[in-house]
C-alpha cells in the first residue's frame, strides 16, 4: 500500500494563534515559528501523521496490488464523501469501479457489497486506486479539531524551548491520546 498525499491541508493553527500560546510578539522569528506549525502538523496530522486520522482536510490517494486482502484499509480517516476506486483490468487498461459493487464502512475499511465480485486485475503493482477527502468539518468535530490545535502549539512551543523529543513526545501524546488511531 502506497500512500499519496494529493492535496495539501491548511495549516490548523495560524502564526498568530500560535505566537499567543508561546508568547512571542516580535515579527523576527515569524517564518521559523511558521515552518515548525507546519513541520508538527505533517508529523501529527494526516494518514502519515502519527495520531492515525486527519484533523485537516485534505486529499488522499492509497494504492494496492490486489483485491485479495480484503476489506481494503483506507487511512487517515474520518473520510468525507465519496471513494473513487479505479483498477487496471485484466489488460492492463484502467476502470472505475461500480460505486454500486463496494461499501466504505466507518473505520475506512472498503468491502465488496453482497452479490458483487472483485473484477480481474492486472498482474502490476499498484493495480488499485482508491482517492478520497479525509478530515474534520469545523463545528462538528470542535473539540477533537482543538485538541490537535493544543497539540501543535504545544509542539512548537516545546521544539523552541529545546524539550527532548521523546519528553516532547509524551505530553503531546496525553493531549491526542483520546484520538489516536494505530498507523497501519
Amino acid at each position: 500500500m502506497i500512500v499519496t498525499i494529493t492535496s495539501f491541508p491548511d495549516m490548523l493553527v495560524t502564526l498568530e494563534e500560535a505566537k499567543t500560546a508561546i508568547g512571542e510578539s516580535g515579527t523576527d522569528r515569524d517564518d521559523l515559528i511558521e515552518g515548525l506549525i507546519l513541520a508538527a502538523q505533517a508529523e501529527l496530522d494526516g494518514p502519515k501523521g502519527w495520531v492515525g486520522i486527519s484533523v485537516a482536510q485534505q486529499g488522499v490517494e492509497v494504492t494496492f496490488d490486489t483485491f485479495e486482502d480484503c476489506p481494503l484499509r483506507l487511512p487517515g480517516g474520518p473520510i468525507i464523501g465519496d471513494v473513487a476506486v479505479t483498477y487496471l483490468d485484466g489488460s492492463g487498461d484502467s476502470q472505475v469501479l461500480d460505486t454500486d459493487d463496494y461499501s466504505v464502512l466507518p473505520d475506512g475499511s472498503l468491502i465488496l457489497v453482497d452479490g458483487a465480485e472483485w473484477p480481474t486485475l492486472a498482474d502490476q503493482t499498484g493495480a488499485i486506486t482508491a482517492a478520497y477527502t479525509v478530515g474534520m468539518v469545523e463545528g462538528e468535530e470542535a473539540q477533537r479539531i482543538g485538541l490537535m490545535k493544543t497539540a501543535i502549539k504545544l509542539h512548537v512551543r516545546m521544539t523552541l524551548d529545546g524539550v527532548e523529543p521523546e519528553v516532547s513526545r509524551r505530553a503531546i501524546e496525553s493531549l491526542v491520546r483520546s484520538m489516536w488511531v494505530p498507523v497501519m
